[in-house]
């Protein structure tokens, strides 16, 4: 964090706007809810050709710096509304963009792919990109019937078991996959740490680099960040799953489960760093479940520590590029990324 103290003893007005914002909260709800109202109408006019179909609702969670508002048109459809400024933003709606055309183009995913939403219109609107994408039906389990809660983790898993049934096949980790699992997120880590800490990162690329390379695993569609709050659920069953900007056609299996595993903790209270800590030193039944996964499809089971190694990376490198602010976040980089290399050294 910037120094605030100038050479008098008095704070400085010039350095003030150095300040890190946060990651989340008030301040980010508030700007989002500000650029909605000021955006939102000419949007949905240049979406919608004029005709005036469309009706803006009530503001929704975005991912990162992404503003979303529910719409509705005149027979009471719904629809959602996505709003992206930074390079960050644009770049994670742009890949949302792509990964939802992909997803419905994939034949083998069959009737799964009523769990996608579709993309119904993109455009440019003072500055901002635009995206007016499907509704799907229910709510994540933070909205829905309280009901669904000690059936959530069953049922998602159950969901993504399908999806893997679908489209897994069993491959030799390439090159690539090296290279998007590993080195890629390990390069946003290595920006933002220095001295010890970034010599665990080495250590950890070496190690993780090693252990795949040339190893049959099953690939299959991933999410990416599989957890509560993007699975939604309607009359007790999985209805949708949403934000997939962290999707790839071909990751590794068993990724999600670990990811809405480690989550049930995580959006508890605990830091991710904590729960990657602590699973190392004894994953118990989480070993399990993952590994199963993968032996579901043939492929060669995957050692807990390296799942846990590479979802962490994943995590952290994803936040470090939707927005600067992790990095400027010295609790946040704390908790969840030198404490974890710390603990690896």
């Amino acid at each position: 964090m910037s120094r605030l103290i100038t050479s008098g003893g008095s704070y400085s007005s010039r350095v003030l706007h150095q300040v890190p914002r946060p990651t989340f909260g008030p301040w980010t709800q508030r700007r989002s809810r500000a650029r909605v109202r000021g955006v939102a109408p000419a949007a949905l006019a240049l979406l919608d050709g004029g005709a005036g179909r469309w009706r803006v609702g009530e503001p929704l969670d975005g991912r990162g710096g992404t503003s979303v508002v529910a719409v509705h048109d005149a027979a009471g459809r719904g629809a959602l509304l996505k709003i992206a400024g930074t390079r960050q933003e644009r770049a994670q709606l742009a890949r949302q963009v792509e990964v939802l055309a992909a997803l419905h183009a994939d034949d083998r995913l069959g009737p799964w792919a009523r769990l996608v939403p579709r993309t119904l219109a993109t455009g440019e609107v003072q500055g901002l990109a635009v995206v007016v994408e499907s509704r799907l039906p229910g709510a994540d389990p933070r909205r829905s019937d309280r009901g669904v809660d000690g059936q959530v983790v069953p049922l998602a898993l159950r969901a993504l078991a399908e999806l893997h049934a679908r489209t897994a096949v069993v491959a030799p980790v390439d090159a690539g996959a090296v290279e998007r699992w590993v080195r890629a997120p390990a390069a946003r880590v290595r920006a933002v740490v220095r001295g010890r800490h970034r010599v665990a990162l080495d250590s950890l690329e070496a190690e993780l680099a090693s252990t795949l390379a040339g190893r049959a695993v099953a690939r299959a569609w991933a999410h990416g960040d599989y957890n509560r709050t993007n699975v939604l659920f309607d009359d007790g069953a999985v209805s949708g799953v949403v934000d997939w900007s962290e999707a790839e056609p071909d990751g590794l299996v068993g990724a999600d489960a670990l990811t809405l595993l480690m989550w049930e903790h995580v959006l508890t209270g605990t830091e991710l760093g904590a729960v990657v800590l602590r699973w190392i030193a004894g994953p118990g039944a989480v070993a399990d479940v993952v590994a199963e996964m993968q032996r579901d499809h043939g492929g060669e089971v995957l050692e807990v520590r390296t799942m846990l190694l590479l979802g962490w990376l994943r995590h952290v490198g994803a936040n470090l590029t939707d927005s600067t602010r992790y990095a400027a976040n010295p609790v946040w980089m704390h908790r969840n990324v030198r404490a974890v290399l710390r603990g690896l050294g």
